[in-house]
Parts: structure tokens; C-alpha cells; sequence
């Protein structure tokens, strides 16, 4: 086995047909001919002595070679970005790529003005935004996949600096016109009878808000879930059923007929917090970018 002879580049052309499933993608991805892939992959192939790729299938599968060079070339391309970006870093104090994990939820109450004044003084950094849920953040970051990311505390996981950045107040949501929106508080046990607009079960709001009401001593009943906060609000208003937000929330949409009650028992936060890795080398731009983040939120 030649290992040693692989090409960078044949690995990153491998690693991205694999993810894209298909060459053709893989090729308008990187602005390459298809040719060339097949070539790129056919000479990965000679260099290891293996068949990467099942050939009797349609669609794009490994064979269990594949599946192990797969694994291992992510790590290599790794490394070999993290040392290009060590290099950079002596040239220039805050330049290249950030990937940040950002949940939809936090990214559109908690993130705005860290990207705005982190660009503006670090023009040079490209920033890149994955979307993803709070859970496959932690794991990304975790194998170095994203350089930061903005989950919902608590994060339990030793492999992780976790630090956390932003607290709110859960409120009670009701319509302008329900019998409670006069009430200055509320305990959660009176609303038991209810019927909740709650957060899809992907949401860590949607755990938190659920296990509130099992303190509480009942289960809501569940009229919709929804990924969408303002919906939700809308719904509310609209008098479908109630909804637990963290304050942020009630306070961010205008010109609905809502009421926010505080919640005295039990009471409970939303806590929003940034995750990085232990493991992996963290850069001149990421650093900086820790720091925009301390300023606005800490």
C-alpha cells in the first residue's frame, strides 16, 4: 500500500464525491470535469490497492475499504487545514475561514450582532454558517468539523471548552383576549388544562418546556409543534392554544395581540452558550472571534 503517495487533492476529490453522493455534484462543487474525478478516484485506488467505490450500485456506495479511507482522509484534510491555518496566522492575525454551528433559534435572537461588528473589523475572514440543531453542533465541533458553535446549555461533554454567554426568563404566552392575560404571574400547575403550541421535538426549547411541566406534574396537552418562533406567536394570538417562550421572544414580534406572564413556579432559563473544541488548534480568526463574542454578550 502506497499511503504515502495519495495526493491531497485525490483525498479532497474523494471525501466530496462521498459527501455529495454523486460525481457529477462532486464535480460542480469543486469545478472540476467529471473525467477528471473518475481519474482522481481511479489513481486513489491504484496508490492504496483497493476499490473504494461498489460499482454494481446505482447510487454512490462504499465498499468497507472505502468507508475506512473515507474516515481517515476527513482526518488528513483536517489536519492539513488546521496546519495551513497556523501558517496564516503569522502572517496575518485574523484572516481564512470560520465555520460556526448555529442553531436557527439562536442564530436569528443571539447571533446578529456578533457577526456585524466581527466582519466589520475582520474583513479578511470568510464566515460560514452551518445550520444545524444543538446536538449534531456538539458533535461537529467535537471532531473539528466546526471551528465554534451557539447551543442551548446545559453541554455535558468533556471533550469541549463550553462557556456560557446569554440568560432569559421563560414567559407565559397567551392571547391579548384569554381569560389570563392580566394575570402579573403565574404558576405553570394552573395552566395544565391548556392547550400548548410548543417548539418541534428537534429543539432543545421543546425538552426544556416539557420537562418544566413534568416538575409541574403533568404532561401539556399538544395542539401543533412548530420550527418556526414566530408562528407560533401568531398562533397565540390568534387564540389556538399557549405557548412557553423564553421573554427574548414575546418582546421581538410587533404588531400582535399577546401577552407575556412571568412564570414564578417553577421558574426556569433559557441559557445560550459557545462550544469549542479541546482538541483542535484554535486560530488567530477564531480567537478573535471568542472575543467579539465576550464583548457584545459577557
Amino acid at each position: 500500500m502506497k499511503l504515502l503517495d495519495c495526493k491531497i487533492r485525490d483525498l479532497k476529490i474523494f471525501v466530496t464525491v462521498v459527501e455529495e453522493r454523486n460525481f457529477t455534484r462532486a464535480g460542480e462543487k469543486l469545478f472540476i470535469a467529471q473525467p477528471s474525478i473518475s481519474k482522481s478516484i481511479q489513481r486513489l485506488e491504484e496508490e492504496l490497492e483497493v476499490i473504494l467505490f461498489d460499482r454494481r450500485m446505482r447510487d454512490v456506495a462504499l465498499t468497507d475499504a472505502g468507508e475506512i479511507v473515507y474516515e481517515h482522509s476527513k482526518q488528513v484534510l483536517a489536519l492539513m487545514k488546521r496546519m495551513e491555518t497556523g501558517i496564516e496566522d503569522l502572517s496575518d492575525a485574523a484572516a481564512g475561514q470560520l465555520k460556526i454551528g448555529l442553531p436557527q433559534i439562536i442564530g436569528t435572537f443571539i447571533f446578529p450582532p456578533i457577526g456585524k461588528a466581527y466582519t466589520e473589523r475582520y474583513p479578511k475572514v470568510a464566515l460560514k454558517i452551518e445550520e444545524r440543531g444543538g446536538i449534531v453542533t456538539e458533535k461537529l465541533v467535537e471532531k473539528g468539523e466546526l471551528d465554534v458553535g451557539f447551543v442551548v446549555f446545559p453541554v455535558d461533554n468533556p471533550l469541549l471548552y463550553t462557556e456560557q454567554i446569554y440568560e432569559d426568563s421563560f414567559v407565559l404566552c397567551v392571547s391579548a383576549n384569554h381569560p389570563l392575560a392580566a394575570r402579573e404571574q403565574i404558576e405553570l400547575h394552573e395552566v395544565k388544562d391548556e392547550q400548548f403550541i410548543v417548539f418541534a421535538k428537534t429543539f432543545a426549547l421543546h425538552k426544556i418546556v416539557m420537562k418544566a411541566c413534568e416538575r409541574s406534574g403533568f404532561t401539556p396537552h399538544v395542539l401543533l409543534e412548530s420550527t418556526q418562533w414566530d408562528l407560533v406567536l401568531e398562533l397565540v394570538s390568534v387564540q389556538m392554544g399557549i405557548a412557553i417562550l423564553p421573554r427574548v421572544f414575546a418582546n421581538k414580534l410587533k404588531n400582535i395581540e399577546i401577552a407575556s406572564i412571568p412564570i414564578t413556579n417553577p421558574s426556569f432559563k433559557w441559557q445560550v452558550g459557545v462550544i469549542t473544541s479541546k482538541k483542535y488548534y484554535h486560530s488567530a480568526a477564531l480567537k478573535r472571534f471568542l472575543d467579539t463574542v465576550h464583548e457584545i454578550y459577557t
